[in-house]
Order: structure tokens, then sequence, then C-alpha cells
């Protein structure tokens, strides 16, 4: 019987404190991810219970309700009946109060500042990613044609549709100020605006100008760098912005509010972000990247296989919402990922060799179609949360050969140099983005499908308890 969207969707809002709790929704590829006020109010347990619900999990400050295959039906409803669209301010005594349950004590604790500062990045990123992977894909498709059409390298097809799969990588500060802006209630265009700002056309001309002839603002040094494509910076600025706002709407009488808010808020912001913000976001972005590949270097290919062994836990808990913006800051420098989207992509092979194995094994024809579609979703599509909860932990055992493919899978990329160089989906279908590694992606898929199934299958599972469910 077709799934209740509706009843569906007013359950979860219901379960998630009610619409009064919630500040904003939105989604990824698998779950509805909802910003409430009190995370107590919202009761997991009940929301679980849902008739399409896969599971629930609070984590990088958002209540995420995993759906599967039922996402987007929901998602609509949910938008449709309550008018979640754009994310709206918190009021600060509500937003203080809820801080305040989520946080016993000082807000500024390092557990209660990192989860702060989790949540802010994770919640800006996120609603970039399609984007980006779209962007990414349009390049790996141009690759793949150039390979069949040397020719078509050298048009003005290919140049032009090469500056449309670029566009999402290079003007990514902005996409960041309007999410950024989006998750602490500002208005988006005052910190989008200083971060175009930062490679505006007159300022790139000053950068590549004679170096000789140095650059300042009212007498203090500018550091002549293209900050396109750059991460924290912007979301240094966008933080800033939004506090520039709120101090000059406390300051400025309201009759004057409409003329000097805005002006005032971007020049305090860009003046701060030349001067200190954007090259001290640059610092971090070199500083995290020189701590991973610290770690890649001395753990080697172990470095992938525990990652990639370890996901479905992640997953589970939702921690893996965090890998989006150290996969941008690896793919801009030093111009690969050779930790988190292999890792991301092996485990969903490994989902689904589990899967395979399932399938082959039990005897129950219903159960065994739901496996198989569960497998092709997991390979071909690369969405593993329905088989993930499905089976994976429903079954128990399947999770051994999911961890151990890998696992299996992780080393075998990590020996062989397996790097992703493009943003993309992580399925089978996004084999090109490794580029020059392809092969080692191609080898470590395999061991990830062959290892998990076969773990899978020689532990298998309680086939009489699918039955009876």
């Amino acid at each position: 019987m077709a799934l209740d969207f509706a009843q569906t969707a007013a359950q979860i809002v219901e379960g998630a404190g009610g619409p009064q709790n919630i500040t904003s929704v939105t989604h990824c590829m698998t779950r509805l991810r909802f910003t409430v006020k009190d995370p107590d109010a919202a009761d997991m347990e009940t929301i679980k219970q849902v008739d399409g619900v896969l599971g629930c999990v609070y984590a990088a400050d958002q209540l995420q309700v995993i759906m599967g295959k039922n996402l987007m039906g929901t998602y609509d409803e949910v938008v449709k009946q309550f008018g979640f669209t754009e994310a709206a301010p918190v009021e600060d005594a509500a937003a203080a109060q809820a801080d305040a349950k989520r946080q016993p004590g000082s807000p500024w604790t390092p557990q209660a500042l990192g989860n702060r500062i989790i949540g802010y990045i994770t919640a800006t990123v996120t609603p970039i990613i399609p984007g980006l992977i779209a962007g990414g894909m349009l390049k790996v498709f141009l690759m793949i044609a150039t390979l069949v059409m040397p020719d078509l390298a050298a048009t003005s097809t290919y140049a032009l549709l090469s500056i449309a799969a670029n566009a999402p990588f290079y003007f990514l500060p902005i996409w960041v100020a309007y999410g950024a802006s989006k998750k602490l209630g500002g208005t988006g265009i005052y910190a989008m605006a200083v971060a175009a700002a930062m490679f505006a056309p007159e300022f790139l001309a000053l950068v590549g100008a004679d170096p000789q002839v140095p650059q300042d603002l009212f007498g203090l040094p500018v550091l002549l760098k293209s900050y396109a494509s750059g991460l924290f910076p912007a979301l240094l600025l966008s933080f800033t912005a939004y506090q520039f706002e709120r101090l000059w709407n406390k300051i400025i009488p309201g009759i004057f509010r409409s003329v000097f808010v805005g002006s005032l808020t971007i020049l305090c912001t860009y003046v701060l972000t030349m001067l200190v913000l954007a090259p001290l976001g640059t610092w971090i972005g070199e500083l995290i990247v020189t701590v991973l590949m610290g770690i890649y270097g001395v753990a080697g290919p172990l470095a992938l296989a525990l990652l990639a062994g370890s996901l479905p836990f992640l997953i589970m808990v939702g921690v893996h919402t965090v890998f989006g913006p150290f996969m941008l800051q690896l793919l801009e420098n030093p111009g690969y990922d050779a930790l988190f989207r292999p890792a991301l992509l092996l485990h969903n092979m490994a989902e689904g060799g589990a899967c395979l194995a399932v399938a082959l094994r039990t005897r129950n024809k219903e159960f065994r179609s739901e496996a198989l579609s569960l497998a092709v979703g997991c390979i071909l599509a690369g969405v593993t949360e329905p088989a993930l909860y499905g089976i994976t932990f429903r079954l128990k055992k399947p999770l051994y050969g999911v961890v151990a493919g890998g696992a299996a899978g992780g080393l075998v990329g990590g020996l062989m140099g397996m790097h992703a160089y493009v943003m993309g989906y992580s399925n089978i279908m996004a084999l090109p983005i490794f580029q020059n590694t392809v092969v080692a992606a191609i080898a470590a898929v395999a061991t990830a499908i062959v290892v998990s199934a076969a773990v899978t299958f020689a532990l298998g599972f309680d086939d009489k308890a699918v039955a009876e469910q």
C-alpha cells in the first residue's frame, strides 16, 4: 500500500515538538533535516515509529529523520502543510533557552563550543553540496567526452560548458555565505556581497598587478590573493556580517535602519575580511589540510581502511555530515581527496555487497526482491540508508560483512593510491572522478563488494525471523 505522505509528514512534525519548535527544514539525499529550537521537545522514539521512517538521530545541531525512498514525498508535504521554506531567525530568548538545555553550564566549554562550530559549518555546507556534486559530475562527463572525441577540448563548446561546470566551485564563497546566513538568520545579501568582493575582477586585477607595489586599506597592508573557492574565509566573514548586522540594528534608530544598517554591515565586514578574516580563513584551511595529510602520511592505507570500516556507525549517528567541509578543502588544496570520498564510496559498495549476499541466502522471495533492490540502490545510486536500517542493523550479522568489506576495500584503495579529484556521487557511476587512479578505485570497489558479500554469506542470518517479520 502506498505511503500516506501527508499523514507521515504531520506525525513527524508533531514528534519534532510541533511546528512551533521548528526553525527550518531542509533535506539531503535520504534525510529530512530539522533545525529545532529545543531538541528536548522532540520525541525521537515516537518519530521512529512513524510509517515510512527508517530512523531518527540528533547530530550536527539538526534533528535528522531518515526517510530513504520516502524522502521527497514527505518533504513536499512538510513544506506544503506547515509552510517551512527558508530558514527563519530564531528569537534570541528561545535560542538562549535551547542552548541552555543543550549545554548545561557555560556555553564556552570546549565541548559546547566545538558542537556549535561543527553545527554551524555543517548546516552551512549541507545546502550547497548538491550543486557542487552537479558541477563535479558535469566535469566528469566533459572529461569522458574528450576521451571519446579528443578534438572537443579545443572547441568553444567545451570551453563554455567547462565554465558552467567550474562555476559552483569558483563561486563557492558566495554559496557558503548564503548557507551561513540561512543558518544564522541574518540578511544573506550582506555576507554574499562581501564574499563576492574577495574575488571581484577589480580585486583580481590588483592581485595580478606589479607585486612590488603594495596595496593597503586605511594604511594597513592587504594580502593580495584570490579567495575564489575559499571555504573558511567565507564562513568567518558570514558570522562577522551577522554580528555587525545585529549590532547596527540595536544602535541605529528604526527610521534610519534601511539606509545605514546594510551599508555599514558590508563596509565593516569587508574591511575586517580583507585585513584579517580572509588571510586567517586561508591559514585555517591550510592547517586542516596539513593535519589530514599528516594523518594519511603516518597511517597510510590504514587510515582509509579504518574510516571506510567505521562508516556504518558514523552514518547511524549522522556524524558523516561533517565530511563535506573537509572534502571541499582537500579538493582545493592539495587538489584531491584521499580519505572521505573514497571511504564513502567503498562503504556504499560494501552495503551493496551485503545486500547481494542476503538476497542469495534468504529463502523468502519477497525479502530477496527487497534485498536485491536495496543492493542496486547502494551500488548504482549510492543511497545506503534504506539498506543500513532495513538489513544491516536489522539483521545484525550483515554488519560484520559491511565493516569487513569497507575496511578491505579501503586497504586496497589506500595501497594503490585511490584519489578523488572532483566532487561527485558515492556510487559506481562516479568512478571517473578518480581520473588517473581509476584502476585503484575499481580494484577497491570490487574488493569491498566481494569481501562484504562473502563474509555476510558465510555468517548467515536468522531467515526464520525475517519470515516472521
